[in-house]
């Protein structure tokens, strides 16, 4: 069999195999008890408050967020983070044009500070100092736009990864006394986190 059949043949079963699985009726799913356990000969009834929540690639979240930053966001449905992501990313970007305006003109003034005969030659100290800072804010902010880029990417994944985690009401905390034993000679706390 050709290479390129096979993958077609591969991509159709796939296919296949997927829609029959999210064409079964809710009727069909296992219940399942508190530990996600299914429970013996139980279904799920079909009711309206019946939620089926897709899952998210945590990796198409990634690419989404690194092509165009805040897509992976709107992707997992963080319609709130758009805005800030966009707005940080675009008052960086601002920043650090006006910042490297403002160290090229400082530059041009302290070369020509640096002429024999300049009316500004006892500026010149002044004047690289004004060109320093604003360097280093044009590259502060440099960084502030990559760190963005990159926790905007972070954030796309982690929320994608999580999209399925369900707080239910039975999470629980519990402190409990510890009795001194073979184990543990001495008293002490357990904590114990129930899901």
């Amino acid at each position: 069999m050709r290479p390129v059949l096979r993958i077609v043949l591969a991509s159709a079963l796939i296919a296949c195999g997927g829609a029959s699985r999210a064409a079964a009726p809710a009727d069909s799913l296992k219940a399942r008890d508190g530990a996600g356990m299914p429970v013996r000969g139980g279904t799920l009834p079909r009711s309206d408050t019946l939620t089926v929540r897709t899952s998210h690639s945590p990796s198409l979240a990634m690419l989404l967020s690194a092509v165009a930053p805040g897509a992976g966001q709107l992707y997992n449905r963080s319609y709130w983070k758009v805005p800030v992501v966009v707005g940080l990313g675009l008052y960086f970007a601002s920043t650090w044009l006006d910042q490297n305006r403002r160290t090229q003109d400082y530059r041009q003034q302290y070369a020509a500070s640096l002429l024999p005969g300049s009316p500004r030659a006892n500026e010149s100290a002044q004047l690289l100092a004004e060109r320093e800072f604003y360097k280093e804010q044009r590259d502060t902010f440099a960084w502030y736009f990559v760190i963005l880029y990159f926790v905007n990417i972070a954030d796309a994944y982690v929320d994608a990864a999580l999209f399925d985690f369900d707080v239910g009401p039975d999470l629980s905390l519990r402190v409990l006394p510890l009795a001194p034993g073979p184990a543990a000679p001495s008293p002490g706390l357990t904590l114990r986190l129930g899901f």
